[in-house]
């Protein structure tokens, strides 16, 4: 099967920057040449059922702008696959911060720097159910398919595009807020106690004791409500495809 060597080269670009952005792929320790060969075998697969691209045509100005719009709607596209891993994080960081926990930072392997224990247990929790539910091949099988609504060349910033991006950017914290809320309203509760047991009994060292009940109880409600914190995860990711496609639509609208 023959390739045309400006769809290839265009199709990896896309797609490189793609990989950069998206979970698992852009770990840390995930090796750079192997992400590289991933971008480059994919092209070579989606390049030859594409139409040709005149890119040869093109005046060098015009070249360097197709070339960076490809690697724009790569970025682009990896963001938003990635929105459900900034959620769980901020969910993570709020849950520390309720438990008295956000000073004990633990080092993360996956972007190789420090990084609050339940943000790190929510990232790993989204990862292997992206990777256990397939979730992964679908999401990369949406990216191939933003190729029938979005062609090389073609994307365009548009008002629906940004409004959609601000709209979904936004509900990173309400989601964040509603992944942490058990938590948080239990917190709120220890809290509440042992401030009226400090008018009740001024003579108890009330937050010295109370911390202890804080990182205690919400460790338990922690643990009890990773299921629910997961089918915040699966639902975001198996309606990912679809706004990936939504998002190239927008870019590829008139």
């Amino acid at each position: 099967m023959e390739v045309d060597f400006f769809n290839w080269l265009l199709v990896f670009l896309r797609l490189s920057a793609f990989l950069l952005v998206l979970p698992f792929f852009s770990m840390a320790n995930f090796p750079v040449t192997m992400r590289v060969a991933v971008g480059a075998f994919g092209a070579l697969l989606i390049a030859p059922v594409l139409p040709p691209f005149a890119l040869g045509r093109l005046d060098l100005l015009s070249l360097f702008g197709v070339l960076f719009q490809e690697v724009s709607v790569g970025l682009l596209l990896g963001f938003v696959a990635r929105l459900i891993f900034y959620t769980v994080e901020l969910a993570g960081n709020f849950v520390s911060t309720e438990m008295g926990l956000n000073l004990a930072a633990i080092f993360d392997p996956v972007d190789q720097q420090s990084s609050q224990i339940a943000g790190t247990i929510f990232v790993f929790l989204a990862t292997i159910v992206m990777l256990t539910l397939n979730l992964h091949q679908w999401i990369l099988l949406a990216f191939v398919h933003t190729y029938a609504v979005l062609p090389p060349g073609a994307a365009h910033p548009t008002g629906a595009l940004f409004a959609t991006l601000v709209n979904d950017t936004s509900r990173i914290f309400l989601v964040a807020l509603q992944i942490s809320a058990p938590v948080i309203a239990v917190s709120f509760v220890i809290t509440l106690i042992f401030s009226i047991l400090s008018r009740t009994v001024p003579e108890m060292s009330v937050f010295s004791e109370m911390w202890g009940f804080r990182i205690v109880g919400g460790l338990i409600v922690f643990g009890f409500t990773l299921q629910l914190s997961s089918e915040y995860v699966i639902n975001y990711l198996r309606r990912l495809p679809e706004d990936l496609l939504a998002v190239a639509q927008m870019m590829g609208d008139k």
